[in-house]
Order: C-alpha cells, then sequence, then structure tokens
C-alpha cells in the first residue's frame, strides 16, 4: 500500500487546497458587490470568480487524491478526474468573458480612417481605438459666407475642388446652419475676415476615395465659392 509520507503530503496538500479556496472565495464575495456598483471592472469580478470555481475544483481534486491513497483507485479516480475537468471548465468560461469583453465591434459599418494605438500599446479608458468614415458618400463642410448664404439652399448644386486633386466632384448641399459664426482663421480670405459664415455640408454623388481633413473650396451655380 501507500507509503506513510505519501499519505501525509496528500493530506497536507488537501489542507492547501482548502485554505486557498476559503481566500478565493472570500476574495470573490468582497470584489462581487463592488462590481454590481462599477466600483471594479467586470472582467476583475470574472476572473475572481473563476479563481474561486477553479480552487474548489483543486480542492476536490486534492481530496481525490488522498481518497485514493487510503482507499483505492477507481472511484477516486473518476472523482479526480471530473474536479479537474470542472476546474478546467471554469477557468475557460473566464477566459471566454475575459475575450469577450476585449473583442471590439463597430457600431455601424464603415471605412478604416486610422488606427491612434498599435498592438501592444496601452490605450488610456475611453479613448477610441479606430476612427472610422461612415456614411453612403463622403461630404465636405464649408463655411458660407454672410453674403451668400441667402442664394444656397438644401438640394442645391455644387461642385467640390480638392486641393492636390485634378477636376472637381459633383455634390448637392444636404443642410445649411441657421446660426453664423465667426469665420475660423484657415478659411479667411480677404474681406472674410470680418464677416460672419454659416456651416454648410454638401454631399459628393460619387463616393471618391479621399482621406478625411483634405482642404475644399466649393462652388455653388451662379455664386462665388466658400471654404
Amino acid at each position: 500500500g501507500p507509503r506513510s509520507e505519501q499519505i501525509a503530503q496528500a493530506r497536507a496538500m488537501l489542507a492547501s487546497a482548502r485554505a486557498q479556496a476559503v481566500d478565493a472565495r472570500a476574495y470573490y464575495a468582497r470584489l462581487r458587490p463592488l462590481g454590481q456598483r462599477k466600483l471594479v471592472a467586470a472582467a476583475e469580478v470574472d476572473r475572481a470568480r473563476a479563481a474561486a470555481g477553479n480552487a474548489d475544483g483543486q480542492v476536490r481534486a486534492a481530496q481525490a487524491a488522498l481518497d485514493e491513497l487510503l482507499h483505492g483507485a477507481r472511484s477516486e479516480d473518476i472523482t479526480q478526474g471530473e474536479a479537474a475537468a470542472a476546474a478546467a471548465q471554469a477557468e475557460a468560461a473566464a477566459q471566454t468573458a475575459t475575450l469577450g469583453k476585449l473583442d471590439i465591434t463597430a457600431p455601424r459599418a464603415g471605412r478604416v480612417d486610422s488606427l491612434p494605438y498599435k498592438l501592444g500599446d496601452q490605450a488610456p479608458v475611453g479613448a477610441p481605438l479606430a476612427i472610422l468614415l461612415v456614411g453612403a458618400a463622403p461630404h465636405a463642410r464649408v463655411y458660407v459666407p454672410e453674403r451668400m448664404r441667402a442664394g444656397v439652399k438644401p438640394g442645391m448644386v455644387a461642385r467640390v475642388f480638392v486641393d492636390g486633386r485634378d477636376g472637381s466632384f459633383a455634390g448637392h448641399v444636404r443642410m445649411v446652419r441657421s446660426e453664423p459664426v465667426f469665420t475660423p482663421y484657415y478659411a479667411l480670405s480677404g474681406d472674410d475676415a470680418a464677416r460672419l459664415s454659416y456651416i454648410a455640408e454638401i454631399v459628393l454623388d460619387q463616393p471618391g476615395d479621399l482621406p478625411a481633413g483634405l482642404p475644399v473650396r466649393v462652388e455653388f451655380a451662379g455664386i462665388a465659392h466658400a471654404r
């Protein structure tokens, strides 16, 4: 039969597993209400729950190992295997939950414009991880001088000229703000410096492969240009 040293070692391992299980359950019990109040991350609560389940599985496995030394192998082998399987399933469930929290799904279809962070970077809480361009077609946002405002209306045909691109893009006015704003410094030219302007958006009829942020100039039929 098994030597007394083996039995003593198995009993010590069982005692250690029980102590670790008590600590793991106590930690999870403390963390769970904090998670419900959003004071700690849900992933931390999931890890604590998985650790408690894994510790309980280790206790069952250690108990089965001791029973095998004391009474024989067959039923204890089965119990030990079941305990190990339960512990592995608890760990797998926790890892799956953690992985699910790391998966990022865009709220709507779009095209990736930029990725501010590289693999391995630690992004701040709440920081955007991907910048998307959304919408059926790109649009230009321009400042319409006050003297032109009365002639610019939604649905009006316009031509959009993009710096660095030959030719122009056909589009139409989607909206014109009714509240005036001061013309920003980068759109100032000549007498426009002292005038109010109105923000307008022009949707391009054909979705060209244009990056965001390019300077544009817009011409309306029968009216001077806007920037």
